[in-house]
């Protein structure tokens, strides 16, 4: 340490100060290129990484509501299979709350079911769960109004799928 000060010395003021400014300078370039710089580049990785990586994460997502799907649909498929429509029927109007008053059976796993002075709410509900939580199609749908206020009677005619 002496030696850098007893060079120095021999120095006036001005180019003392070119010196250590040089010096500094130099100093800070090092400390940015051997440091800052392979940290930042780093960083700018990682923050691909992980964009890349919540892009997986949401395609895997995807991919399970799908398999979740999947094994609703042929949870139903089985539930459905056999020709026991009318047993699914029963069941799922009991729990909407409503009782059919006519029922007849087709070719092809149709049901024609009817429905007598039904609130129409409990209705548009079982036939939403009887649609997408079973997986039977509502082939054709009539409703008329009935003497009570929110009551209907309605024709439908579903097929197991």
């Amino acid at each position: 340490m002496n030696k850098l000060f007893e060079a120095l010395a021999r120095y006036n003021r001005r180019e003392q100060t070119i010196l250590l400014v040089g010096a500094l300078a130099i100093i800070l370039y090092v400390l940015w290129m051997a440091i800052l710089s392979p940290l930042q580049a780093k960083r700018e990785q990682q923050l691909l990484t992980n964009a890349s990586t919540s892009a997986a994460l949401e395609r895997v997502k995807v991919m399970a509501a799908k398999i979740q799907q999947g094994k609703r649909d042929s949870a139903a498929q089985s539930n459905n299979s056999g020709g026991n429509i009318s047993q699914l029927i029963d069941t799922t109007l009991q729990a909407n709350g409503l009782r059919m008053s006519g029922f007849q059976p087709g070719t092809r796993g149709e049901v024609r079911v009817r429905l007598d002075d039904v609130s129409y709410s409990a209705m548009m509900q079982w036939l939403y769960d009887i649609e997408y939580q079973h997986n039977v199609s509502i082939l054709d749908l009539s409703i008329a109004a009935s003497s009570s206020a929110g009551k209907v009677t309605a024709n439908v005619r579903l097929r197991s799928q």
